[in-house]
């Protein structure tokens, strides 16, 4: 600890000889002729003269700088793989018992000399490995990363251990992600490379929409691993009976078959099918040998027609994002050539319509006319006068036949549908759209999704907008040259999934009915057996205002007719219910609210997917683990020597305790004590002023 000021330490003098002088003139030069004695004269100038020169001294504004030493031992990270796969073999007992002992002993070991924190990860990653259940149905060395690094990113991390059989199947490959860490990672190597005989269902695709009255294809990929010789019996069923059978036999220590079938789509709703394989003499696990998948059941799917004023490339990039989602089917023509009824769509997409040169203003009366749900996308060719006199909330004056190019982000706050963070990154990345260049008039109800930025300048004019006009809803994109994002976001993502995302959720929200309804329960119509039912429920008066605080109730029924019982709960003018995991199958609901003119009612069904990833590959990749340590500074151990592994961290000498100084500047007036002393010394010096008979 040391005390600083801001000026030089001869100023120090200047304090003690003001307080030299001060108590001088007072008691020792006294005009007033008092006479105190020798020893209360001393003993009062003492006082006047410590109390002055520390006044003197705290005008120097002095700062005591205290300096703190703290050692941070290495943190040892111990990572436990939690998934289904470490305990589908043999030597399952072995995991959930006497592993459990020596990866105990392994933490104390290690505890002696570092800074032990324990973490189990499968699909999440979890503090602790005391709750070791095997049951995650995902492996995502990710997530693990993850974690790993925002916790302890510039601490003194020594060593990173992970026990896990290699398995993973979701996230990047971790052999060389983990580098960012730069610290040693050590592996485990559990689970068997051994093949033991059994049958399974590798793989089961299927659509996940049918058409009631259509077929849908079904592929079943069945494996067999040292079963030659054996026979098995494959089956597809529903709701207990057989819709397809056939027999397989075996052959070869690696077998592996596709079987590719079709089904009938008889009953519209979310169906449930099971696919199983009968087992064979001394399996290794039947656990493999039935999956289950589910078919969404439409009545029948949205029509949209494209029409255009000449070829354009927009046209393909468009057809190809709605030809992904089942849910549409897309015709495009050239204007001259339609002679359909456009009463059959529930979309029509104007491109570059009305046009100059082809026409089409009447086609697009008679679709906003009968209200049939529009977007239009300007372009060079569009006849923006004739546009004008449509009178849809857009607009466009002066326009001299010159574009600008224009890239997007999302509108803070658009709330029409959702997209993706991932959809709103890549979307700021994008190319630009050639937008017509004049005056662009929009009405107070246009909402916009996407804002024009030229450069680093955001605008507040939209590229892509809707409306409201009549009785139906009208989009708007505001330049030509789309297809550009189509190739943008393959090239930043590899996939065509962002541009088709963006594009159906348009085609979503305008060819959508409004619903009018005072009560509403939305939802996800498929969860993954891992994560929570979530559902969302709004309520609204005769206004369509929203009601908050109100009491909503709902029974979840599965398959065997069991009711589950839940009530959401106020999330501001919102309901939102999390029931939590359910059970795989097929579910229905039932939501009401008593309200004062009576119950509402909302139905629906919702299905829970079974994630058998874990048990389809059970053969551990001890390869990838020994890769993984290798590629960062480490060693790959098994169960039967893992106190090797301690001794191991121990000889690295780069793992070694740290020291870190921590200097903080505190200001010495700030400390409440000293004003009590130089109060105590003014009270000590009044009180012996006054009993010697003086002020």
């Amino acid at each position: 600890m040391s005390i600083l000021t801001g000026t030089p330490s001869w100023f120090f003098l200047i304090c003690i000889i003001t307080g030299v002088i001060y108590a001088g003139a007072l008691y020792f030069r006294d005009r007033f002729n008092r006479n105190y004695g020798k020893v209360l004269t001393s003993m009062l100038g003492c006082l006047r003269f410590i109390t002055v020169a520390l006044l003197s001294f705290f005008l120097l504004k002095p700062i005591i700088k205290t300096v703190n030493r703290n050692v941070e031992k290495p943190v040892i990270v111990i990572a436990q793989d939690n998934s289904e796969s470490i305990v589908t073999g043999k030597d399952s007992s072995f995991y959930r018992n006497e592993y459990r002992r020596q990866l105990s002993e392994l933490e104390k070991k290690l505890g002696e000399n570092y800074s032990v924190k324990t973490y189990r990860f499968g699909d999440h990653v979890s503090e602790g490995t005391d709750s070791l259940f095997y049951n995650e149905k995902l492996t995502d060395f990710s997530n693990l990363l993850d974690e790993v690094y925002n916790r302890y990113s510039g601490r003194n991390l020594g060593a990173l251990v992970i026990a896990s059989d290699g398995l993973y199947n979701k996230g990047s490959n971790p052999v060389y992600s983990y580098k960012k860490l730069n610290t040693p990672i050590y592996t485990i190597a559990l689970g068997d490379t051994s093949v033991y005989k059994d049958v399974l269902l590798a793989e089961v695709t299927s659509n996940r929409l049918a058409y009631l009255g259509n077929k849908f294809p079904v592929r079943i990929t069945v494996e067999g691993r040292k079963a030659s010789g054996e026979n098995s019996l494959l089956t597809v069923s529903k709701k207990g009976v057989t819709l397809h059978s056939e027999p397989v036999s075996f052959s070869g220590d690696r077998f592996i078959k596709t079987i590719e079938l079709t089904l009938d789509a008889t009953e519209t709703g979310l169906q449930r099918y099971s696919v199983s394989l009968s087992p064979v003499s001394n399996e290794v696990s039947t656990v493999n040998n039935r999956k289950d998948f589910f078919i969404d059941v439409l009545d029948s799917r949205q029509k949209v027609l494209l029409l255009a004023s000449a070829p354009h490339p927009d046209i393909a990039a468009i057809r190809e994002a709605l030809a992904s989602n089942e849910s549409y089917k897309v015709q495009s023509s050239l204007i001259r050539n339609f002679k359909g009824n456009i009463g059959d769509f529930s979309l029509m997409i104007f491109h570059q319509l009305p046009s100059l040169s082809a026409g089409g203003a009447d086609l697009a009366r008679l679709a906003i006319s009968k209200n049939i749900p529009t977007l239009f996308i300007w372009g060079s060719n569009t006849d923006f006068n004739t546009f004008n006199t449509f009178n849809l909330g857009f607009s466009l004056n002066g326009y001299r036949n010159s574009f600008t190019d224009v890239n997007g982000t999302v509108a803070d706050g658009f709330s029409l549908f959702t997209i993706s963070d991932q959809a709103a990154g890549v979307l700021r990345n994008l190319p630009p759209l050639s937008v017509p260049f004049g005056e662009m008039g929009f009405s107070p109800g246009v909402t916009s999704f996407i804002l024009q930025r030229i450069g680093q300048i955001h605008t507040d004019k939209p590229l892509i907008a809707f409306n409201k006009s009549g009785g139906s809803k009208v989009g708007l994109i505001t330049g030509e040259g789309i297809w550009r994002w189509r190739l943008g976001t393959f090239q930043q993502t590899s996939s065509h999934d962002v541009f088709n995302e963006m594009i159906t959720k348009t085609v979503q929200y305008l060819a959508s009915k409004e619903d009018r309804s005072l009560f509403r329960v939305t939802g996800k119509n498929d969860f993954p057996e891992n994560e929570p039912v979530i559902f969302d429920a709004e309520l609204y008066n005769e206004s369509y205002e929203p009601i908050a605080n109100r009491n909503i109730s709902i029974i979840i029924k599965n398959e065997e007719g069991n009711e589950y019982k839940f009530a959401f709960s106020p999330d501001g003018n919102r309901y939102r219910l999390n029931a939590g995991n359910l059970p795989v199958g097929n579910y229905s609901y039932i939501a009401t609210e008593q309200g004062a003119a009576g119950p509402l009612k909302e139905t629906g069904e919702f299905s829970v997917s079974p994630l058998q990833y874990e048990i389809t590959h059970t053969i551990a990749d001890h390869r990838l683990l020994y890769q993984f340590a290798r590629a960062n500074n480490g060693e790959m151990f098994y169960p039967d020597n893992m106190s090797n592994l301690a001794d191991s961290i121990m000889a690295k000498k780069e793992i070694v305790s740290v020291s870190y100084e921590n200097k903080q500047l505190t200001d010495l007036i700030n400390y409440r004590w000293i004003l009590a002393i130089l109060l105590l010394m003014l009270s000590l010096e009044w009180i012996l002023r006054k009993r010697a008979g003086t002020y």
